[in-house]
């Protein structure tokens, strides 16, 4: 290569919790090799936030740097304001090779094309490239575009008619579309999962050839449910073995009636804590299987190269509830479960960072690396410091994230430290946690008078992000927040 300037290899999941990835603790179950040993010759972040828990608000948070009420996806259906930078744009013009491969879900009206992305196969909408593909599978929301380029790659490699079995729903009759699993009766390689690897590599190929250095963005759409996967990940974990959560014991009386509701519209109560094991055994098998991915890869780059060039970052858009507060997924509630996300960096430095940052702080970041900056002000700076261990600590003390819409309208604010939790509910009650005595957000203290003081504080605090970032919630905050 002409050039000394790092590669950047950027692996994204959907949906995936901090406890899946096995080097962020010793009684994890689920088994992440390859991931792990790129924090072992890296370095990990045990602090890392996602700006909003859903999908395309996150994803457009890192192509923009911003938070989603300035982006201007504050859901799954909205788009990216005209006019912002976008990170592929900013590595192109800083003479980078852009390619993209796997989910897109950045923002409906664009195409990684238009987002600075010269090679890229685009899954449109939602994008779920199983949908039709999978005879059996009820879940149906495909790529808005054609080709299906997965549907083609089944079958340029004889993997035609692959469909799904032991198919697991809900029981709420209102909500027979979305399956929590299925079995894949296929091999591996005839898995989304598997292509989304293959496409990578193709990238890495072409990167190859190129006198210049490459920005490579690879999304897995799991292990966001449907976890559909194969033997022998379907069987890999034993049900019985997963412990219940400490916060399965949900009653949700001092939670907003919106929690409530969400429980009841996925129909899991009725299964007890046995129907999320069934859950969460496959989940950790698409986990461990998407960790087999990540091993494809690396072995790509090695093959190639360039391994050694290389800054690879895997992260994770939100997480999922899988059971704590008897909730699956995501949506209206700030629980750790889906806010806090792994961020893993091999190619830097060697020293785990205890900083609090967010995953939109990847844009700086990774133009840093290139050597450029952003070109307008971002929410958040590089934290490229704290990655080679230049810098111990960026001295944030608190995190600011927001939800708008999934599923129904809820503004949502939320600030947080190591410390406490307040989350603003606009027209619901408001919820406080003190993490250090309830780490698992199960006593909401807002309305206790011991903790008025405590709660004057951090609805301070959350004043001076909402005017600092003009977050449009202010409005309504400002006015009722002495009586809230």
């Amino acid at each position: 290569m002409s050039t000394k300037r790092k590669n950047v290899l950027l692996i994204l999941s959907d949906q995936q919790r901090l406890d899946t990835i096995s080097a962020y603790g010793k009684d994890c179950i689920c088994r992440t090799p390859n991931i792990d040993a790129l924090a072992a010759e890296g370095m990990k972040f045990e602090n890392c936030f996602t700006t909003s828990a859903i999908c395309a608000p996150s994803r457009a948070s890192v192509m923009t740097g911003l938070y989603p009420h300035k982006h201007g996806v504050i859901d799954n259906f909205t788009d990216i304001h005209e006019g912002t930078p976008l990170l592929g744009d900013c590595m192109k013009d800083a003479g980078y090779y852009c390619g993209y491969a796997g989910k897109w879900h950045v923002s409906p009206g664009k195409t990684p094309n238009e987002c600075g992305f010269s090679d890229s196969k685009p899954f449109m909408g939602y994008g779920f490239p199983g949908s039709r593909v999978f005879k059996s599978l009820a879940f149906d929301q495909p790529p808005d575009n054609t080709p299906n380029y997965y549907e083609e790659y089944l079958k340029e490699n004889g993997f035609e008619n692959i469909d799904v079995s032991h198919r697991f729903m809900g029981d709420n009759p209102a909500l027979q579309i979305q399956e929590m699993f299925c079995k894949h009766e296929g091999p591996v390689e005839s898995t989304i999962e598997y292509f989304v690897a293959h496409e990578t590599c193709r990238l890495i190929d072409i990167a190859k050839e190129k006198d210049q250095p490459f920005f490579l963005w690879a999304n897995f759409w799991g292990p966001h449910s449907p976890s559909i996967v194969p033997e022998p990940h379907y069987s890999m974990y034993n049900p019985d073995d997963i412990p219940e959560h400490p916060s399965y014991c949900e009653d949700f009386h001092d939670k907003p009636y919106g929690y409530y509701l969400s429980e009841k519209m996925w129909g899991l109560g009725n299964y007890g804590w046995k129907g999320f094991q069934e859950i969460a055994a496959r989940y950790f098998g698409h986990c461990t299987m998407i960790d087999d991915m990540v091993g494809i890869m690396v072995n790509k780059l090695k093959e190639c190269g360039l391994y050694d060039d290389t800054i690879i970052i895997y992260s994770a858009d939100h997480g999922d509830c899988m059971g704590a507060h008897k909730l699956i997924e995501k949506g209206a509630f700030t629980f750790d479960e889906i806010y806090r996300v792994p961020m893993v960096v091999k190619g830097l430095g060697h020293t785990d960072n205890e900083s609090i940052v967010t995953l939109q702080e990847l844009m700086p970041t990774i133009l840093d690396i290139a050597g450029t900056t952003p070109p307008k002000p971002v929410d958040g700076e590089s934290l490229l410091p704290l990655m080679t261990g230049e810098a111990a600590s960026n001295g944030r003390e608190h995190f600011y994230g927001e939800y708008h819409n999934h599923f129904y309208i809820a503004r949502q604010r939320m600030v947080r430290d190591l410390d406490y939790q307040l989350t603003f509910n606009e027209s619901e009650r408001g919820e406080l946690y003190d993490l250090r005595r309830d780490p698992y957000q199960l006593h909401n203290v807002c309305y206790d008078p011991a903790y008025a003081d405590i709660k004057k504080k951090y609805l301070d605090i959350m004043s001076d992000y909402m005017k600092k970032t003009n977050d449009p919630a202010g409005v309504w905050f400002h006015r009722i927040k002495e009586f809230y």
